[in-house]
């Protein structure tokens, strides 16, 4: 078994093993397909026209438009969340990939510990897959419906807020926001690049996985509280 599927379950172990002889391509190729199907999966499904009668109507267009103009205008909204979504899930896991290994050595950095090259890349590959997970149960969520809104189309519950509303207790504002921001498989990832970063840069697992989670939380307070995410 791959030690970044390992690391899922037993992450101390698994992200030493990946760390020390593992590689990026399988947790890579795998992160690539599950956020190419999420893409697919939420593009196939999209329905504008909603979002598009209202900007239409916000413009003061609607009341001087024929069904068929409204239905072109339809279809064209459709096309380029279409177009915007496969390129956003073409461009994710390399982005993350990158953005995890710069994240890895910042860290080993602060930690003042000494980063091994060769694991770098792989450590960073493995934190990859919690979010391909994810990616993975919202594709199949997608396709559970008839059609989905552009933005803030209900898929797999990744968050606090999202449980909550599942269960019939939706969260409420400020609290709205700080349910956002505990995402549980984003957390699952943190855990992992801590532990990542013990083997990958010679730091005690204790220091790792305590910085790495501050930093976390750190960054999801920002992202969804501060800013308003």
């Amino acid at each position: 078994m791959p030690p970044a599927v390992v690391a899922l379950v037993a992450p101390d172990t698994g992200m030493e093993l990946q760390a020390r002889v593992g590689r990026a391509r399988f947790a890579f190729v795998v992160a690539m397909v599950c956020a190419l199907l999420a893409a697919f999966a939420q593009a196939y499904r999209v329905d504008t026209r909603d979002a598009t009668l209202k900007n239409l109507e916000k413009a003061g267009q609607l009341e001087n438009m024929s069904d068929r103009q409204v239905e072109d205008e339809t279809t064209k909204s459709n096309r380029l969340y279409q177009v915007g979504r496969v390129v956003v899930g073409v461009g994710e896991a390399p982005v993350f990939l990158g953005l995890g290994a710069l994240a890895v050595l910042g860290l080993t950095w602060f930690l003042r510990g000494k980063a091994k090259g060769r694991a770098v890349v792989p450590v960073a590959a493995a934190v990859l897959l919690p979010g391909a997970i994810a990616n993975l149960l919202d594709a199949i969520s997608a396709w559970q419906h008839a059609a989905l809104p552009a933005k803030d189309a209900v898929l797999a519950p990744r968050n606090l807020s999202a449980i909550a509303a599942v269960f019939g207790h939706p969260l409420v504002a400020p609290w709205l926001k700080l349910g956002n921001a505990l995402d549980f498989f984003s957390l699952w990832a943190a855990l992992l690049m801590g532990y990542g970063i013990a083997a990958a840069g010679d730091v005690t697992v204790r220091r790792a996985v305590v910085a790495t989670l501050i930093g976390w939380v750190c960054w999801r307070l920002l992202t969804n509280v501060a800013v308003g995410g």
